[in-house]
């Protein structure tokens, strides 16, 4: 079988592409225009590791890495005309709702960008004649601060950035392909994503991505980060709301299983997440096993302070088909790895400065 996964560059892509080389026999076509590394660039994002390199996944003999945009529709016509994938696993998007707010230009370049790429797969899939089960990452915010608890359907669009109501445009459009093509498209309404290695990323020794900018790294990752240097944790205003969040490698499994999940054609809609913690029980978890510092400062962000998110994912829980890893838990391992790898590049550090001329 052959899978398409857009994104494959990506915090979430590289770990799903890894954990579908070992654990499937199936073929990967990875497709990503390479586009994160430059956002972050621009707005002075560091990552605390390298960027991935694609030779590690070719051990596997199975995995075909291919640079282009899917907001060009020719490209996307041909990719899909010559592979005819069997699933697509769409994960490639503008991700980062600060982003999406810096202005009226990046607002666009987000909306259409989104927007555009799941659009050209759908179509591109039926213009090829395939009808491939279609895998699509969204996000828990798309319904934004407006039900007592979310269900695991379809909601209003009431989400709170231009990043969010993209992904509720893809949501109403995987919901309309569905209808009218008779598709089989398994949305997972995506929470905040923690962690740096799946199971498999271990076995080979990589890691993802860990941004931990204000544009593209999560509250989470910083406060690790600040947390790991003993410097000051900043939660906005009181830090009582709370927010979705699920270990990366539940992310990557439950994908994973999607492939091969018994469902019908239609449209159906998980709520991926495992946990909802308020913001400020995660500064609090982070000082207990580090040590650092909380601080409070003025909100910039306009929200309910006090708003408990809470999301029906017995559906979700089926399809990840085992326990969810636990933050706490989750964390710690991030945290541990997080010093041990301080402490190589010191060491490092002092052998080279050790065996130099100057030393």
């Amino acid at each position: 079988m052959k899978i398409l996964l857009t994104g494959a560059n990506g915090y979430i892509g590289f770990p799903t592409a890894v954990e579908l080389i070992r654990h499937t026999p199936h073929t990967i076509i990875g497709i990503d225009n390479d586009a994160r590394a430059t956002w972050v660039e621009r707005c002075s994002g560091q990552l605390c590791y390298p960027d991935l390199q694609q030779w590690e996944l070719q051990h596997g003999g199975r995995f075909i890495s291919i640079r282009g945009d899917l907001a060009d529709p020719a490209f996307t016509n041909e990719i899909l005309a010559i592979h005819k994938p069997d699933v697509i696993i769409h994960l490639a998007s503008q991700p980062s709702m600060p982003y999406s707010q810096i202005n009226g230009e990046r607002a666009r370049f987000t909306q259409l960008g989104n927007v555009t790429m799941l659009l050209n797969l759908l179509w591109g899939s039926r213009a090829a004649g395939i009808k491939p089960r279609f895998i699509v990452t969204t996000t828990t915010g798309i319904p934004g601060q407006h039900y007592k608890q979310i269900p695991e359907s379809s909601t209003l669009n009431r989400a709170g950035s231009w990043y969010h109501v993209s992904r509720g445009f893809d949501s109403a459009n995987c919901d309309l392909a569905a209808r009218q093509w008779g598709l089989t498209i398994l949305e997972l309404r995506t929470a905040i994503v923690y962690g740096i290695q799946t199971g498999a990323m271990r076995d080979y020794g990589l890691c993802t991505r860990f941004d931990t900018d204000y544009y593209f790294g999560t509250a989470l990752n910083r406060f690790v980060q600040n947390g790991v240097q003993r410097r000051q944790i900043t939660v906005y205003g009181k830090g009582k709301q709370t927010k979705p969040f699920i270990a990366l490698e539940d992310v990557v499994h439950s994908i994973v299983r999607a492939v091969d999940y018994d469902v019908g054609p239609g449209h159906l809609i998980y709520n991926q997440t495992t946990e909802s913690v308020a913001i400020v029980e995660l500064a609090k978890l982070i000082h207990q096993q580090t040590d650092a510092p909380i601080i409070h400062v003025d909100n910039p962000r306009k929200e309910n302070e006090t708003f408990q998110m809470r999301f029906d994912n017995r559906r979700f829980l089926q399809l990840l088909g085992r326990p969810p890893v636990h933050l706490k838990d989750e964390v710690k391992n991030m945290i541990a790895f997080l010093k041990q790898r301080e402490e190589n590049a010191t060491k490092d550090y002092s052998l080279t400065t050790a065996d130099s001329p100057s030393a």
